[in-house]
């Protein structure tokens, strides 16, 4: 007989999960580095999906030759700056849209009386802009983002401590499942014995999801009710 855990903190990926986020914040955090350095460091999707907002800036930044020593300070002026930026460009950005199936996975979540939370590489202002936007935003009350920590990986270890601190409940990493779409969110999640559901939005990236061994691994998440099992069961 299968046994069914008890309440859970189910925490949401953003970019490539909750939404599409089209390519406005990419091309800006470029078009920023161009600005001070005088080179564009030519961001590719590789460059941004499953990373930190702070170690895309010190990658884009290290391509145009800035030497260590400047870094920490570069970065830190370009993210104050960043969200005034993305706010003015993002309202209008006709590439974004909303993934449905992870809407209604966040809801089927929250009936179940479960927590669903944030785990975001974007900076909190940042994450903020782009859910607003499509009036997500409120759906969670906790999050985790690339301003709490540089890695994706140290970012899933703060949640259980983290999650106290807001929500006034434990969550243990056992409790925990992390919902996301890169092979950084799958290996992250391993690192820390957190169970993963990876939706895999870009096919070219299968092959190395697979290998990061993932919990659950899926092409869409449409499939609520088959999904909501999953999460369930011990």
């Amino acid at each position: 007989m299968a046994r069914y855990r008890t309440k859970q903190l189910i925490l949401f990926d953003i970019d490539g999960t909750l939404i599409h986020p089209g390519t406005i914040a990419r091309k800006l955090l470029d078009s920023m580095v161009e600005e001070v350095s005088g080179a564009s460091p030519k961001l590719k999707v590789e460059d941004v999906a499953g990373f930190t907002d702070p170690i895309i800036l010190e990658t884009a930044l290290r391509r145009t030759n800035f030497s260590d020593g400047e870094l920490s300070s570069m970065v830190s002026t370009l993210l104050e700056q960043y969200p005034a930026k993305l706010e003015e460009a993002y309202q209008d950005h006709n590439e974004a849209y909303i993934y449905e199936d992870a809407v209604e996975l966040v809801r089927a979540c929250r009936g179940e009386g479960w927590q669903a939370g944030l785990l975001s590489g974007n900076i909190r202002r940042a994450a903020a802009i782009k859910l607003k936007r499509f009036g997500l935003w409120d759906m969670f009350e906790f999050g985790l983002f690339g301003d709490d920590a540089r890695s994706r990986e140290d970012l899933v270890w703060m949640a259980e401590e983290e999650s106290w601190e807001a929500l006034g409940e434990s969550y243990t990493h056992d409790r925990m499942v992390l919902v996301g779409d890169t092979v950084q969110d799958a290996e992250a999640a391993k690192a820390n014995g957190v169970r993963s559901l990876i939706v895999c939005r870009r096919p070219e990236t299968r092959e190395r999801i697979e290998a990061a061994s993932p919990t659950w691994l899926v092409d869409s998440l449409k499939h609520t009710e088959r999904i909501m099992t999953w999460l369930k069961a011990e």
